[in-house]
């Protein structure tokens, strides 16, 4: 019952968003667009996390880190914002109760999508093609000039979702966007969306334990260029303690 609540949701609010929300878009400024855009992203995280009877906590692991997170609000700073992967879910989950509105570095397929892709463009989303270098440097250079103008991107260093749960090892190119633009990279952990939706099946299972946990961001300013070598293994660290602790 869950899964096909969970399916009429995802369904029937994208048909909602684009008979209804999506055309006013047309005549929106870029600053009007993009505040009308987060706020249905958001509007649409929620609806996907209750048609699954779950609940979402938003977690600091330190003062010092819900203090630098607020901060960068404040001054409307660009991050890249640096997570595990593991569910369907976990998309949902970022646009639903992350305190900052945030886009995606997505494969490209994603962009021809029906609804999805239109919504996805609409966000700021990059979609990078991973099959012509050529074209993935263009892709990358169009996300470097967004993160300029003030977008944050959420990017899964894994490559996909884990089939366990587990982190795999992060890939050093989904680095790149901080190291060369000078972004803070920000370190989150999602904990029980992989209970929620397993890869490779449908069954949605509600979990009352969901969470988000934010850990201090890392400033490539301050770090040696040994320690930006080390960059992936240092996050990925980061993000493996924090899920073991909130197991």
């Amino acid at each position: 019952m869950r899964t096909l609540l969970y399916c009429l949701t995802i369904v029937g609010t994208f048909l909602y968003g684009m008979v209804f929300r999506y055309p006013p878009i047309l005549f929106m400024n870029s600053e009007q667009r993009k505040k009308y855009v987060d706020k249905v992203a958001i509007r649409w995280g929620r609806n996907c996390i209750w048609a699954t009877g779950s609940k979402v906590k938003l977690i600091y692991k330190t003062k010092e880190a819900e203090t630098a997170l607020s901060e960068i609000i404040k001054n409307n700073e660009a991050i890249v914002l640096i997570s595990n992967h593991q569910s369907n879910l976990d998309i949902q989950t970022l646009l639903g109760y992350f305190p900052k509105s945030l886009a995606f570095i997505a494969k490209k397929e994603m962009e021809k999508w029906p609804l999805i892709g239109r919504w996805m463009r609409a966000m700021g989303c990059i979609f990078l093609d991973r099959k012509n270098a050529r074209q993935g440097m263009k892709d990358m250079k169009n996300a470097m000039d967004k993160i300029k103008k003030g977008y944050s991107y959420v990017i899964f260093p894994e490559g996909g979702r884990t089939p366990d749960g587990e982190v795999k090892d992060f890939k050093k190119g989904s680095f790149r966007l901080a190291t060369e633009t000078g972004a803070k990279i920000l370190p989150v952990t999602i904990s029980g969306t992989y209970n929620i939706q397993k890869k490779g099946s449908l069954k949605v299972t509600a979990n009352k334990n969901v969470k988000i946990i934010v850990d201090e961001p890392v400033d490539l300013s301050k770090l040696t260029r040994p320690e930006i070598k080390e960059l992936d293994n240092k996050v990925r660290d980061i993000i493996v303690n924090n899920l073991k602790e909130s197991m």
